[in-house]
């Protein structure tokens, strides 16, 4: 009988504290857990902390931090001090050590940092801003280059085969889904009483990064002055430069951290969501929406069409006239139909999926 071989996956960034990247990487090993090649391997994982949740998983807990130089000159050092001498590892985020030359599969969730870079796309000075992104930009054509890839929509997969000129076989693309959390007592139906609500106000949620596109949102509320705009999401940088902007504009609140019971409510009770952004990776923002009884405008760029099908409403992100012309077609029977094709498009999409496309390809490597 063989001797099972190792797998390593690298959870540093686990969890909703690490945004989106966080997410992927918990609902990834969770749903894992539950394929039925699971036990066919030794899973470990790299973690900051120990996490009761993954009692399926060996947890190697280290206090070696992403993005630090530390990372590029002693993680495998680490994983060796625990024991563990890995046949394949899986990184969920572009920060392989560039210095670790075994097999491996990195997860690149997008490349905007290459269409979107300079002095207003980033809070650090500026005379250490660029080296850092020429170090990025060599760490991620490395990464690139050298390892079996990941993407979360055939929009990077694509982009990334014309681009670096590599072997369609060494990248796959497996979509995301929306987190298990918004769909635990969530309403189904559109409700009755929507007739009754005064949806007098829109949806923004996510941070302020430029690519984010805000600001076609508030040009579109000068055609719409019995609209206010809410917008969900923590403090930054950047959210606190808009927010200093605009903090006397009647038509924008700031809602800031929302509780998952507001933030249910809120939800239901919108006109609808305003997806604006010039470029994403994949974009669970709409989908859990749509998972909230929630209809979705979205700019018509980059993945977004390949996410959302025909679900959404789309919109030039450039042209703030037809995103106020789209939200002013918001009339109740547009939106049931929007929230009825939104509860069909997320279950296009499930953890269960990503993990066993994931779990495949791991096989077909070490095969």
């Amino acid at each position: 009988m063989s001797q099972k071989q190792n797998i390593l996956i690298d959870a540093r960034l686990y969890g909703p504290k690490h945004t989106g990247i966080g997410r992927y990487t918990k609902n990834l090993l969770l749903a894992l857990a539950k394929q039925k090649n699971f036990n066919k391997y030794n899973f470990s994982v790299l973690v900051s902390e120990n996490h009761p949740e993954l009692k399926d998983y060996q947890q190697i807990i280290t206090k070696i931090k992403h993005y630090s130089l530390a990372e590029q000159f002693f993680l495998r050092p680490a994983c060796r001090q625990a024991g563990l001498n890995p046949n394949l590892v899986h990184f969920t985020h572009f920060n392989k050590p560039i210095f670790y030359h075994g097999l491996s599969v990195v997860t690149i969730h997008d490349l905007i940092k290459h269409f979107f870079r300079g002095k207003d796309t980033t809070t650090n000075n500026q005379l250490l801003y660029w080296p850092k992104h020429w170090l990025y930009l060599l760490m991620m054509f490395i990464n690139i280059k050298n390892n079996y890839l990941i993407t979360p929509s055939n929009f990077w997969r694509d982009y990334i085969i014309e681009k670096y000129k590599i072997n369609p076989f060494k990248i796959i693309t497996t979509h995301e889904a929306v987190d298990p959390a918004f769909l635990v007592g969530a309403d189904r139906r559109v409700r009755p009483s929507d007739k009754n609500i005064d949806k007098n106000y829109i949806l923004y949620t996510g941070n302020l990064y430029p690519h984010k596109n805000i600001n076609v949102i508030i040009d579109a509320l000068k055609y719409l002055p019995d609209i206010k705009l809410k917008i969900i999401g923590a403090r930054d940088y950047f959210l606190n430069k808009f927010k200093n902007k605009y903090k006397n504009n009647p038509q924008i609140e700031f809602l800031g951290f929302v509780s998952d019971k507001d933030f249910k409510e809120i939800y239901q009770n919108a006109l609808c969501l305003v997806h604006p952004s010039l470029m994403e990776g994949f974009s669970l923002t709409g989908l859990e929406a749509m998972a909230l009884n929630c209809p979705v405008l979205s700019s018509d760029t980059s993945c977004l069409p390949e996410i959302y099908g025909d679900s959404v409403l789309y919109f030039n992100p450039h042209n703030p006239y037809d995103l106020s012309e789209k939200i002013k077609s918001l009339n109740q029977k547009v939106r049931a139909e929007l929230i009825r094709k939104g509860q069909e498009q997320i279950k296009k999409y499930s953890w269960n999926t990503t993990a066993k496309l994931t779990l495949d390809y791991y096989e077909k490597i070490l095969s």
